[in-house]
């Protein structure tokens, strides 16, 4: 088997994907993963598929599985955060977001949105002080962030600060 048939493989998986057909692309990612177990698309993706089907602690274990082969890679910490996040593991998901942050070279909307992120973890945590600040930084990066308006006013409501 060769590199074309993992692309290819890749590439079918990733067109069910964009289909909303998860369940379909993690068979075709596993067929990528069969021939080259070190295939981090592949893994990232299927992790996505898995989030897709809200089955985040699969989507965890291929978000770390990457984690672990190239601990460079961005955009898997990304997603991982996210999905600690959703499993409630809040400490953790401030923390890969801290990583994240310190790694990403862009200031980009995901840059922007792991600040959103990484601050609902802290506001979790009822960490407010740290969660403002975060918010902040994402507001004047876009001043029409909806999401983090509105988490910063909730916030300021329960800290009985004027919003």
């Amino acid at each position: 088997m060769s590199n074309e048939e993992v692309e290819m493989f890749y590439e079918q998986g990733m067109s069910y994907l964009g289909q909303g057909e998860s369940k379909k692309a993690i068979e075709f990612f596993d067929k990528a993963l069969k021939i080259d177990e070190m295939y981090l698309p592949a893994w990232n993706d299927k992790g996505v598929a898995y989030m897709e089907l809200k089955k985040y602690v699969q989507a965890l274990d291929c978000f770390q599985r990457v984690g672990y082969l190239d601990p460079g890679i961005s955009m898997p910490l990304y997603n991982k955060g996210y999905v600690l996040l959703m499993l409630e593991r809040y400490e953790d998901a401030v923390e890969t977001f801290r990583i994240f942050l310190e790694a990403y070279p862009f200031r980009d909307d995901f840059y922007r949105y792991a600040l959103f992120l990484k601050a609902q973890g802290h506001y979790n945590l009822k960490q407010y002080d740290d969660a403002k600040e975060l918010l902040e930084k994402a507001i004047k990066k876009d001043k029409t962030f909806k999401e983090a308006r509105e988490l910063i006013i909730k916030i300021l409501k329960e800290t009985n600060e004027t919003p």
